[in-house]
């Protein structure tokens, strides 16, 4: 489809600016409502995957790396709610990462989202996470929500939680 065409051209580019974003969010919705998912090419006669929405749309948002960017990726997550597309967490966390105020903000304590963040968490550090270390390591990583803490301690208790009971049970 031509929109995964224009959403990879968009995501390789060294700077996106907010009207590449709101491009990016159109052609995101048409591939939604299209219900496309994968970016479909074929070599030799074999179908594979180029790229996915959600990795495309989530570059496109890391590189932006704005509020606007932080809101729609929000708001894609909504409308994604149930999917069990990790990529989604993997994404959402590195946003965080780069805007922690403003996505705690805008999660507004929404377990849903909190829960797609504490999985992102968990599956971008798997492997260096144990009961004893998973805290220090979050901090490492989000120093700005030091500072921020006790404006956002309700939903930071809650993403520490989720961390810490995934680690101690994980299924």
């Amino acid at each position: 489809m031509i929109q995964f065409k224009e959403l990879t051209t968009i995501s390789k580019k060294d700077s996106i600016t907010d009207k590449d974003l709101d491009i990016a969010v159109q052609l995101l919705k048409k591939l939604e409502k299209d219900k496309c998912s994968d970016y479909i090419g074929k070599k030799n006669g074999n179908e594979y995957v180029i790229s996915g929405r959600t990795y495309l749309f989530g570059q496109i948002c890391l590189k932006t790396n704005s509020q606007s960017a932080v809101k729609e990726y929000i708001n894609y997550l909504k409308r994604e709610h149930g999917s069990a597309e990790e990529e989604l967490g993997y994404l959402f966390e590195k946003i965080f990462i780069q805007q922690p105020e403003y996505v705690l903000l805008m999660t507004e304590n929404n377990e849903n989202l909190l829960n797609q963040l504490a999985w992102g968490f968990l599956n971008n550090h798997y492997g260096q996470l144990t009961a004893k270390n998973y805290k220090k390591m979050f901090f490492e990583i989000n120093p700005k929500v030091k500072r921020i803490y006790p404006k956002y301690k309700k939903s930071v208790d809650y993403l520490l939680h989720e961390i810490y009971e995934e680690i101690k049970n994980p299924n």
